[in-house]
C-alpha cells in the first residue's frame, strides 16, 4: 500500500455509482449488445451488475467469485476462482461485470472462465478502469489513478486503513484525524466508533 500520505481516495456515493452504470448502459445499448445473461464477478460486481440488468431489461442474473486483493493496493500473486460460474451459460451471450479493472487479472480470468463454461460471446463492463490494466474492458464509464471507495465497501475501507494506521503508532484520535483527512465523514467514522 501506498503510504497514507501518497494514498488519494475516490469516495462514491450511490448516485454516482448509478450515474457511472447509466453511462455503461448507454455504451451497451449503442453498440447494440443484448446479453443472456450478466454476470457479476463477486464482491464488487454485484450492484453494478443488478443494475445493470435494470437498465438493460435483463431477467438473469448469475455470479462467479473471484479473490485477488487481499487489502487495499495488496494483491495476491494472482488470481483465484473460488466459486465458479452458477448458471449454464452454453451458447448464451454473457455480459461479464465488474466494478473495476484495476490490473485486469481477474477480469481476464473471469471473462476466460466463462468463454471455457461454452458462452458464444462475453463483453465485459466496468464502472472504471485503471491507466495501469492489463485488461481493457468492452465498456466503462470512467478512467481513474485513485483508489476508490466504493458505497458497498466503506467499513471494510475505514476499518483497513485504521488498522494500519494503528500498526504505524498512530494514537486513535490521530487515526480519526487521518480517516477525516482522507475523506471519510464524521457519520461514518462515528458508526464505527471511531
Amino acid at each position: 500500500m501506498e503510504s497514507e500520505e501518497e494514498l488519494r481516495l475516490l469516495h462514491l456515493s450511490w448516485d454516482d455509482v448509478l450515474s457511472l452504470t447509466e453511462e455503461v448502459a448507454r455504451q451497451i445499448q449503442k453498440r447494440g449488445y443484448v446479453p443472456d445473461i450478466i454476470v457479476a464477478v463477486s464482491r464488487g460486481g454485484f450492484d453494478p451488475a443488478r443494475i445493470l440488468c435494470d437498465l438493460l431489461g435483463v431477467r438473469r442474473l448469475a455470479s462467479l467469485q473471484i479473490e485477488y486483493y487481499k487489502d487495499i493496493n495488496e494483491s495476491s500473486h494472482t488470481p483465484k476462482i473460488v466459486f465458479p460460474i452458477n448458471a449454464d451459460v452454453s451458447d448464451k451471450s454473457i455480459l461479464v461485470v465488474d466494478d473495476v479493472s484495476d490490473t485486469g487479472t481477474s477480469l481476464k480470468l473471469a471473462r476466460d472462465h466463462v468463454l471455457e463454461r461454452g458462452a458464444s460471446e462475453v463483453l465485459v463492463a466496468t464502472l472504471h478502469v485503471k491507466p495501469w490494466t492489463t485488461f481493457r474492458p468492452d465498456f466503462s464509464a470512467s478512467e481513474v489513478k485513485s483508489w476508490i471507495v466504493y458505497p458497498w465497501e466503506i467499513l471494510e475501507s475505514v476499518n483497513s486503513i485504521a488498522k494500519k494506521l494503528k500498526l504505524e503508532g498512530l494514537s486513535p484520535s490521530n487515526v480519526r484525524t487521518e480517516l477525516l483527512r482522507l475523506g471519510f465523514s464524521q457519520r461514518q467514522l462515528d458508526r464505527m466508533n471511531l
